[in-house]
């Protein structure tokens, strides 16, 4: 288990709901089959299994699967059929249909077609951490990440909660880094890419894949009010991701320790303990990473190069994996508990 992308909302009154009264509310909107003449439907599936529930809780978080199903009817295989239609009415009538005959047939063509469609289920997961009051999406996408809160805030009947917006100019501090590296906070440091667009009306973007290779050309681009709109970073070593500058991160990977962890929890001894060691490990890992990133994007000097240390910093060391009970979590997020 790992989430490749992250919308981040934060709780603005504190999530108090127990695992059982979350699995009660969600059950009601449990994910139901698609009607045979609708397009999909929305509800709430097991992350695990169905016997496990749709609350699946460790360590403070609670992990929420948003799904749906939906039936595929491409509107070129409705087009198709439209056109067949037409041309045999035009033959048989003499000639072509008026506009309202032609939307009404379309309608009747996807209402006899939409039953025999194929569906599919596509899946948002996620999770609430109490301990800092995010929802965690995985997507990159803010407005399918919106979709799942809506359906949740559908579910709890109301949420208070809304996307984490930094009180910073994220594309200064990351044009700052690009310049002097050495501004970095401690543990962080720049992965090999970047995104610079110009603001205004005449539009233009320039991708960088190699900043060491590039970076007398962005040093110009830079000098010609092009902003940053995101940046790879590489954390502790742990995780490499994009940071984008309205704190969206896309495309998270884990690098070799964490990579070395998630193949030790596939060797537990049924899928239940595998489980458990993913999520603990995905959910630490995350809320140290957050942490650091909003403590650090925050700062006022953060862009000095004498940057202190963030107090979420934990050197390599003082994050191995601890085991307890078959899982895995950091020693940090255990005494948290």
């Amino acid at each position: 288990m790992w989430f490749n992308n992250l919308v981040v909302y934060q709780f603005n009154t504190s999530f108090e709901k127990n695992p059982d009264a979350l699995e009660k509310e969600l059950e009601e909107h449990r994910l139901k089959p698609c009607p045979p003449h609708a397009r999909q439907s929305q509800g709430w599936v097991a992350p695990l299994d169905e016997e496990k529930g749709r609350v699946y809780s460790l360590y403070g978080c609670h992990l929420l699967v948003a799904a749906k199903e939906v039936r595929l009817l491409p509107s070129s295989i409705i087009q198709a059929v439209l056109e067949e239609k037409s041309d045999a009415f035009e033959l048989s009538h003499n000639r072509p249909m008026r506009r309202a005959e032609s939307l009404q047939l379309k309608e009747e063509i996807e209402f006899d077609l939409l039953p025999k469609a194929f569906t599919v289920q596509k899946k948002e997961w996620f999770y609430i951490d109490t301990v800092k009051q995010w929802l965690v999406i995985n997507s990159a996408n803010p407005n399918k990440a919106s979709e799942a809160v809506a359906l949740l805030t559908k579910a709890l009947g109301s949420l208070d909660a809304s996307p984490v917006i930094l009180n910073a100019d994220l594309s200064a501090l990351f044009a700052s880094w690009l310049r002097e590296p050495s501004s970095l906070p401690e543990g962080l440091i720049l992965g090999k890419s970047c995104l610079l667009v110009t603001g205004g009306e005449d539009k233009s973007q320039y991708t960088c894949k190699d900043l060491e290779q590039n970076n007398e050309e962005l040093t110009t681009l830079l000098s010609q009010a092009y902003l940053v709109s995101s940046l790879e970073l590489v954390w502790q070593e742990r995780i490499q991701f994009v940071l984008t500058d309205n704190f969206l991160l896309k495309r998270l990977k884990c690098l070799d320790y964490l990579e070395d962890a998630i193949r030790d929890n596939g060797k537990l001894d049924n899928e239940q303990e595998q489980f458990d060691a993913n999520f603990s490990l995905l959910a630490g890992e995350l809320r140290a990473l957050l942490t650091f990133l909003m403590e650090s994007c925050r700062k006022k000097d953060s862009v000095a190069a004498t940057e202190t240390e963030s107090p979420s910093h934990r050197t390599p060391s003082s994050t191995t994996l601890t085991s307890i009970a078959g899982t895995h979590l950091r020693r940090d997020e255990i005494s948290a508990q």
